[in-house]
């Protein structure tokens, strides 16, 4: 039986990677205007696109969802939010309009709290799962129904992407941005391992031109990551595939998966030592105090202490405050 906590750590690494895609302006306008009707994107003023950093995704729909939302201006001064909503899990939400429906009110609810105008949302559901998605309009919930009754049932659409629906060539002919390009083919493939070996040099053909400043290296390392979280490859095989491409990005690969590694090393270790005691222990190492004097602070034994200096020691990211 698969882990829970293991299946959260590969939902939650689809989220930290759709996110990482998205979250940046250019790609998020681009990713907008390719795949909204032309009606809507002609309209959208992107100069004007800015990410709300507001929190709207509760407890109820994390496991659903994970969002990210941009205000801009609709033609000449509506002002709307565009809410990028990622669908991770592998079948079809049987009902999203309801889910939608509960997303948008906490939207608008806030907004009244704080005296705000209320702003129109439009939502866009980016899936990658397996099964195929049947879009239906709201009242198809509801069978055959009596026309006049259709004006007690609520009328709202979402955009949809499924990025099954592109092949890896529109996908590359589509989107300039190479963030965007290698982004989609790798959530397009991320459930068929084998094809990720098998298409290297197609997702990662432009790898080099990704690096060639700071922010695209760092975006390649996001790449790493969500790799061997979200799949279950051979780091080997992975770093000796990249070889073939590019030596710049081989190297990257393989710093990022000798940290992981260690990071995963540590955390297994530290597992056992109560998170207060971890604070505690962390906090008296940045300040130089001897061991002696942690170890009868914390109660902790030297090879525990050993195991927290060695985090110190490599810096690693790990949740331990």
């Amino acid at each position: 039986m698969e882990n829970q906590s293991d299946n959260q750590l590969v939902v939650n690494s689809h989220d930290r990677f759709f996110k990482a895609l998205f979250s940046k302006k250019e790609d998020a306008s681009e990713f907008i205007a390719k795949t909204f009707p032309k009606e809507l994107s002609e309209q959208i003023d992107f100069q004007s696109l800015e990410i709300d950093k507001t929190e709207y995704i509760d407890s109820k729909l994390r496991t659903n969802y994970s969002d990210i939302v941009y205000n801009c201006k609709f033609g000449k001064s509506t002002h709307i939010k565009i809410s990028l909503l990622f669908e991770h899990k592998s079948y079809p939400e049987a009902f999203p309009h309801l889910q939608l429906m509960g997303y948008m009110l906490k939207i608008w609810r806030m907004q009244i709290k704080q005296k705000q105008n209320i702003t129109l949302v439009i939502p866009i559901i980016f899936y990658h799962g397996k099964k195929k998605w049947k879009k239906k309009t709201f009242d198809e919930y509801f069978g055959e129904i009596d026309e006049r009754l259709l004006n007690y049932i609520p009328r709202f659409d979402y955009q949809f992407v499924d990025i099954s629906d592109y092949s890896d060539a529109q996908i590359i002919d589509l989107f300039g941005s190479i963030t965007l390009q290698i982004g989609m083919l790798l959530m397009k493939n991320i459930f068929e391992e084998q094809q990720i070996i098998q298409k290297a040099h197609i997702i990662f053909g432009e790898v080099n031109q990704l690096m060639e400043n700071e922010e695209g290296e760092q975006f390649l390392e996001t790449i790493a990551s969500y790799l061997l979280y979200a799949t279950e490859l051979e780091p080997l095989k992975l770093i000796e595939k990249m070889r073939t491409i590019s030596p710049k990005a081989e190297e990257k690969f393989t710093s990022t998966a000798m940290r992981l590694e260690m990071k995963g090393r540590l955390e297994g270790r530290l597992e056992g030592i109560e998170k207060g005691v971890k604070k505690v222990a962390f906090s008296l190492l940045k300040q130089g105090i001897a061991d002696e004097v942690i170890l009868a602070a914390t109660k902790l034994t030297q090879k525990e202490l050993n195991y927290l200096k060695s985090l110190k020691e490599f810096e690693l990211d790990l949740e331990i405050v």
